[in-house]
């Protein structure tokens, strides 16, 4: 999702286009969207009924951590993009599925 704009719209049509895609940057790409969504409709409710507010930082790493928490309870294949997600997360190795759990 790097390559991507920050135009909703951009998105939007990145999402649409992987939607099935079980590729792991795929679905991380979705779940970050999902959890950006969630976070700043709640951030919006928190500001408007009650006095809680979070800076734009703490937002960020609510949904960064989220995201995080629920990597750990899925399982990759062993490929080198795979790999690179897990570094890039800092993700377990345990997360990775055994050649025997493949086929």
């Amino acid at each position: 999702m790097q390559m991507i704009g920050n135009r909703w719209d951009e998105i939007m049509d990145y999402l649409r286009h992987h939607a099935a895609s079980k590729r792991a940057s795929h679905i991380i790409g979705k779940l970050v969207v999902a959890a950006s969504a969630y976070f700043v409709w709640q951030e919006r409710n928190n500001r408007l009924f009650s006095a809680n507010k979070r800076n734009v930082a703490q937002l960020i790493e609510v949904v960064l951590m989220t995201v995080r928490m629920k990597l750990h309870t899925m399982k990759f294949r062993r490929t080198i993009s795979v790999n690179q997600v897990l570094s890039e997360w800092s993700l377990p190795r345990e997360l990775l599925l055994d050649q025997d759990d493949c086929d």
